[in-house]
């Protein structure tokens, strides 16, 4: 089978390079969003994708906007009679004139279990929302986000110690090992696929700035699952001694809850520990964080630097 692949970030280059390292399709080309400014320098720097697809020669096509640029892009893919498109996380939705373009159609990995979490952030939506299991889903791409056929789908384990960065690992390793598995056993014919069932649909959007501050009188449950959602791309932020201070990773704390709660109150927990208390009563035991223009510290390297005072708080 000969393949185009649409995607961009490092979770995506990896599933390019798993389908390249396979055999099992031939990949005539590569479609990723264009290079952006990096470092102080601000130099256009090569996405994972695109460093993947030029160290294995490669065809590499960008677009600031496919939608508006269609025309030019089928042009493109003319010269490449691909059977079928691969998308996974390419950052920009195709027009239908695309998706269509190839024989057998395009597909797209998904990182939930469809109709469930349809939308821009399923892992960080799933993790906020404590579940224990997702997975991912492969489907025909049409014209409504997260709507087509499901072609297969994979179950994956949430355990409580995981945030976006390794659910996201389990997540592109279940979709490599599905996608390959449905290339073993591909018979020349479109992979068939069953309609979804949009009465069980859940969405979810995508992140935004005020997503990331944390309100300390919401429960602990409710701020820990926030927290390891956000980390490690958009990272949940509070206050302290009126400065921005990252809270980068927690875990629940297994002490008796104070009542009345006095949410964002700090406390030791012996010489290395961090707790903050929630608006539960509970407490929040704070790992890691970075205080503003500073590199990220255990807690108890911040005990030691910022010496916290009795009464003091986050928020």
């Amino acid at each position: 089978m000969k393949i185009g692949y649409f995607g961009t970030p490092e979770h995506s280059a990896k599933l390019l390079k798993a389908l390249v390292d396979s055999k099992l399709v031939e990949v005539l080309f590569v479609v990723t969003n264009p290079d952006r400014p990096k470092g102080r320098s601000r130099t256009p720097e090569h996405g994972p994708v695109k460093k993947i697809a030029l160290g294995h020669g490669l065809p590499v096509f960008q677009y600031e906007s496919i939608k508006k640029e269609k025309d030019k892009a089928l042009s493109d893919f003319g010269s490449f009679p691909a059977d079928l498109y691969i998308v996974f996380a390419y950052g920009s939705i195709l027009p239908s004139e695309v998706f269509r373009h190839p024989p057998l159609r395009s597909i797209n990995l998904h990182g939930s279990l469809l109709p469930d979490l349809r939308g821009a952030s399923p892992l960080q939506t799933a993790l906020w929302k404590g579940y224990t299991k997702s997975g991912i889903t492969i489907q025909y791409i049409t014209e409504k986000m997260d709507e087509g056929d499901i072609i297969a789908s994979q179950e994956v384990e949430v355990t409580p110690e995981d945030d976006t960065g390794t659910l996201m690992d389990k997540i592109t390793q279940a979709g490599i090992a599905t996608i390959l598995d449905l290339l073993r056993k591909f018979d020349g014919k479109s992979f068939s696929a069953t309609p979804q069932d949009s009465s069980k649909a859940t969405y979810c959007g995508k992140i935004k700035a005020e997503d990331r501050i944390l309100d300390w009188s919401l429960n602990a449950e409710d701020l820990h699952n926030r927290i390891r959602a956000l980390f490690p791309d958009a990272v949940a932020t509070t206050q302290f001694r009126e400065k921005r201070m990252n809270i980068l990773k927690s875990k629940l704390s297994e002490l008796t809850p104070e009542l009345p709660a006095s949410p964002g109150k700090l406390k030791r927990l012996d010489k290395k520990g961090l707790l903050t208390q929630c608006g539960d009563g509970r407490f929040l035991e704070i790992l890691e964080l970075q205080p503003e223009n500073k590199n990220r510290m255990s807690s108890s390297d911040f005990l030691n630097g910022f010496r916290i005072q009795e009464g003091e708080t986050f928020g």
